[in-house]
Formats: structure tokens, C-alpha cells, sequence
């Protein structure tokens, strides 16, 4: 069901994800836009020696400078199962107020579920990195294609945690080689 949700609502600008599900008896599924609830401003405000302390690690600095696309939206929908396994849904409202967004389309690029691409072009993609294309390279690539939602900062995330994956592999295949010694002798 999310998948073909999926295929109305993305290209129209709007998303919608699961916010429950009920499996016993008659299946039920609630979803809601993506955009609904408040945002969570919890997180105080980032001292700047945080930043300073993170570009000498060579880590990424907090990103808690982010805004939030939540804008309290109520649209939301649940399916009903008619009956029990019948898979012959029924599409239900809770209230008038659950039948639209307070919010205009979204952009093909702010919403990274529209950004996904398919599993065998994220494969390719994923070896183009192991390669060492540049990112530029890729999103052109990806644009002739057809893909034109992908971000350049997609791109580079990505390549971020293949690095990270493969040294972590690295990593392991080291500790593995040394036979799990702790380099203490044995005294007899």
C-alpha cells in the first residue's frame, strides 16, 4: 500500500507516512502527511566551541540549525479491511478536518522520500562512488537519466557511509587477522 501511495502523492508533492496499524482482527492502517505534528524544539542552542571542537575531530558539525517541514498538518486517513484477510480495503476520514493539507505542494526536493532512487540505480550509483567518481559526474549521470530530484548533498552522504563502511570492514578484517592475541606472553 505505501508503495502505491507512494506513486500518487510524491509526484503531486505531497508524502504520507504510517503513524499506526492495527493487525488483529480486521487490519487497519493509519496514515498521515508527512508534514503533520509540531516540531520538536528540544535541543538548545549549539555553543560555538562545539563547532570548533568538531572541525579539529574532523567530524561534521551538530546539525541542530536545521529547520523543520512539520507545520502541524491534520490531514490523515485510515484503511479499513472489510473483513478479516479479505484484503478489500475501506478508506475512512476520522474528521472534515483530516481531508486537506494546510500546506501547498512540496518542492521534488525537500521531501528525501521523493529523492530515493530505485534499488538497482542506488547499486550503481553506490559503485560509481567505490570507483571515484566525482559527485558531479554522478547527478549528471542520474539527470540524463531522468532522475532529477537527487541532491548533490544525497550524493555526498552517501559516499560518506560507503567510507564509513568500508573502514569499519577494514577494521574488522584487522582484528580478525591478529587472532583476537592481546600480545601478553605466557610465563612458565
Amino acid at each position: 500500500m505505501q508503495a502505491t501511495l507512494d506513486a500518487w502523492t510524491l509526484p503531486r508533492g505531497y508524502s504520507m507516512r504510517i503513524a499506526g496499524a492495527k493487525v488483529t482482527g480486521k487490519r487497519k492502517v493509519r496514515w498521515v502527511c508527512f508534514r503533520g505534528g509540531e516540531a520538536r524544539h528540544h535541543r538548545p542552542p549549539v555553543d560555538p566551541s562545539v563547532f570548533v571542537k568538531a572541525k579539529e575531530e574532523g567530524r561534521r558539525k551538530p546539525t541542530t540549525d536545521r529547520t523543520s517541514k512539520k507545520c502541524g498538518c491534520l490531514f490523515k486517513f485510515e484503511v479499513i479491511e472489510t473483513a478479516k484477510d479479505s484484503d478489500v480495503w475501506v478508506l475512512h476520514y476520522p474528521n472534515e478536518e483530516h481531508k486537506i493539507h494546510n500546506h501547498g505542494p512540496s518542492t521534488d526536493t525537500s521531501d528525501p522520500r521523493a529523492r530515493k532512487l530505485p534499488d538497482f540505480v542506488s547499486a550503481e550509483v553506490d559503485g560509481w562512488l567505490r570507483e571515484g567518481r566525482l559527485v558531479s559526474q554522478i547527478q549528471e549521470e542520474l539527470r540524463r537519466r531522468g532522475y532529477l530530484n537527487v541532491l548533490n548533498t544525497d550524493l555526498y552522504n552517501r559516499k560518506r557511509l560507503l567510507k564509513k563502511e568500508e573502514s569499519q570492514q577494514q577494521q574488522q578484517g584487522n582484528n580478525a587477522q591478529g587472532g583476537g592475541q592481546t600480545g601478553q606472553q605466557v610465563v612458565g
